[in-house]
């Protein structure tokens, strides 16, 4: 056991540098865990994404070395990201039949003539005003004889000019996508912001220009080369190292300090930018290889889209998008990880109910049904879509049920009839379901009979028509208060029947009725469980002491809210 644990801790300790983020003006691309994902927006305004599995030697616990690793594996990675993205554009244009040859001519001036270009103007800039013009400015100013301070002070100059490089690079149009991308991309992997290869570089380029223009070394051009050369490969390994410690820093001193840097790296990415992002943190999860095709639209980015669109309107949930897709596609929730692509209607199909939700219009109403407890449940305006919680209130009841051999069940209020019908399905008892409301009992009726569960609906308000006592008797009634009605959310207030929603000026009225009348239609010992609204818990406990109820018990839902209120009358 203790060498696994020491294995887990170096695993932990060097996950940082098996990351890396490479931006570009159009996309991004991340390698993490040796996978290599590449993520752009096409000249065609397309979002297309591939991923390919890389293989180096796993390094990069030796420190010093790791650096060197970084820096050099970092280049490789960033030009194999770049020979990706040729690779994709050229594939999608052979598949519309546009020749193989004018495809790559274009593709190669179009990622190239630019590096190609800043790289002459960078030996032109880096000869004459890192290398001229502040030797000559530092001599005409004739500040001071010593060779020493005129050393420093032309490494200061030099440093100084390339910081203010960055900054104007910074701030020009041609940065503007590239720092976004780094940004997206850096909040995926969720990774300190000292700690990242631009920044990296940066710090590189800054030290290596201050320490080699400090040293000066000056024998022979041939030893001048060599010796600088290892300078800067040193100058590297140290960079990297300050930076990891930064990084891992426990107090805000050091990553203060570091801001001076990181900032130059850095700008608030929009939309785009992080539907990019979040196509790449979908594929690094995704296991399926399948290539690309015209005709089809990465369901990665179908997924970063509806997240976006839900995230903008406050409703994002993971398991409302995957329940979107799923009964989109036909197929379950778990399946959706073998798929990478979808055809182009099934996208525009998703994307439109994504925008019904995102406008406030729940799940159960946009498809007619809801999943609940194993059954498959129909709803409408006419009934309350239940909600998760109430699995715990059903749950909760077939612990007692099934325990103590419990024979007849009322479920009072019973809506589209998921409690009857799940607590029907899951034991022996005799299940009975009332509602005041007919349209509501022919929806729960149709849903026994669909789940194929056996329960007997009494129309009825509350027990005015009820004729016999039970062994347990649960209900999850209006709770609402009636001036806090208009105040919910859109997708309950337009959504759901009031009548299921009022529960009179302070939201216990039905609970002081049942409360009050249940004991005659209770058995002895029999029980009365409830769902009750946040922060009526206390009062509903209160009123079942008062009526006789012992052994009560409350029950948190899955935001630690106290939800269920069960006891057993006392007789």
């Amino acid at each position: 056991m203790q060498q696994k644990s020491l294995q887990t801790k170096k695993s932990v300790k060097n996950i940082n540098v098996k990351k890396f983020v490479f931006p570009f003006n159009n996309g991004l691309a991340i390698i993490k865990d040796e996978k290599l994902c590449l993520s752009f927006i096409d000249g065609d305004g397309q979002k297309r994404i591939e991923c390919k599995r890389l293989s180096f030697k796993k390094l990069w616990g030796i420190a010093f070395l790791r650096g060197l690793l970084y820096f050099f594996v970092g280049i490789v990675l960033y030009i194999k990201a770049l020979l990706l993205e040729d690779e994709i554009n050229i594939r999608a244009k052979e598949e519309q039949n546009i020749e193989y040859a004018n495809a790559k001519k274009m593709d190669f001036i179009s990622n190239y003539f630019l590096l190609i270009a800043f790289i002459l103007i960078g030996f032109i800039y880096g000869f004459f005003v890192l290398g001229v013009l502040p030797s000559f400015l530092i001599q005409w100013a004739n500040i001071s004889k010593d060779f020493y301070l005129n050393r420093f002070l032309i490494a200061l100059f030099r440093t100084a000019v390339i910081y203010l490089t960055f900054v104007i690079l910074r701030f020009s149009p041609f940065m503007q996508g590239f720092l976004k991308f780094n940004s997206a991309g850096q909040r995926i992997i969720n990774e300190a912001k000292p700690f990242n290869f631009l920044n990296f570089i940066l710090n590189v380029c800054l030290f290596s220009t201050f320490m080699i223009s400090l040293i000066a070394v000056n024998i022979f051009w041939v030893a001048d080369f060599f010796i600088n050369s290892l300078l800067f490969l040193f100058i590297i390994s140290i960079s990297f190292e300050i930076i990891l410690m930064i990084s891992k820093a426990k107090t805000n001193l050091f990553r203060d300090f570091a801001f001076i840097l990181t900032w130059l790296v850095y700008l608030k990415p929009n939309t785009t930018h992080l539907e990019i992002a979040n196509m790449i943190k979908i594929e690094l999860e995704n296991k399926s290889e399948e290539k690309y095709k015209e005709s089809q639209i990465p369901l990665s980015s179908v997924f970063a889209e509806m997240q976006t669109k839900l995230e903008t309107s406050e409703r994002f949930e993971k398991s409302d998008i995957e329940w979107i897709v799923a009964t989109v596609l036909g197929i379950s929730r778990s399946e959706i990880k073998l798929r990478k692509f979808v055809s182009k209607e099934e996208a525009k199909k998703i994307l439109s109910l994504c925008n019904r939700r995102a406008k406030g219009e729940p799940l159960s109403n946009i498809f007619g049904f809801v999943d609940f407890y194993g059954c498959h449940i129909e709803v409408n305006k006419k009934v309350l879509s239940p909600r998760f919680e109430t699995e715990i209130l059903v749950e909760e009841c077939l612990k007692i049920i099934n325990k103590e051999k419990i024979e007849t069940v009322l479920d009072l209020c019973t809506g589209s009839g998921v409690i009857a019908i799940a607590i029907a399905k899951n034991s022996n008892a005799k299940v009975y379901a009332s509602d005041v409301s007919k349209p509501a009992l022919s929806i729960a009726e149709l849903n026994a009979k669909n789940n194929h569960a056996k329960v007997e609906f009494i129309h009825s308000d509350l027990f005015s028509s009820i004729k016999k006592k039970f062994d347990l008797i649960v209900s999850n009634p209006p709770y609402i208060k009636s001036l806090d009605i208009e105040k919910l959310d859109v997708e309950v207030k337009d959504y759901d029947p009031k009548i299921a929603l009022d529960g009179g000026n302070d939201g216990l009225d039905f609970y002081k009725e049942i409360i009050s009348k249940a004991p005659s239609f209770l058995k002895n010992k029999g029980y009365l469980f409830f769902e009750v609204g946040k922060g009526q818990s206390k009062k509903v406990v209160n009123m079942m002491q008062k009526s006789n109820f012992v052994d009560i018990n409350v029950v948190n839902d899955y935001n630690k809210i106290e939800r269920i209120v069960y006891g057993r009358i006392d007789k």
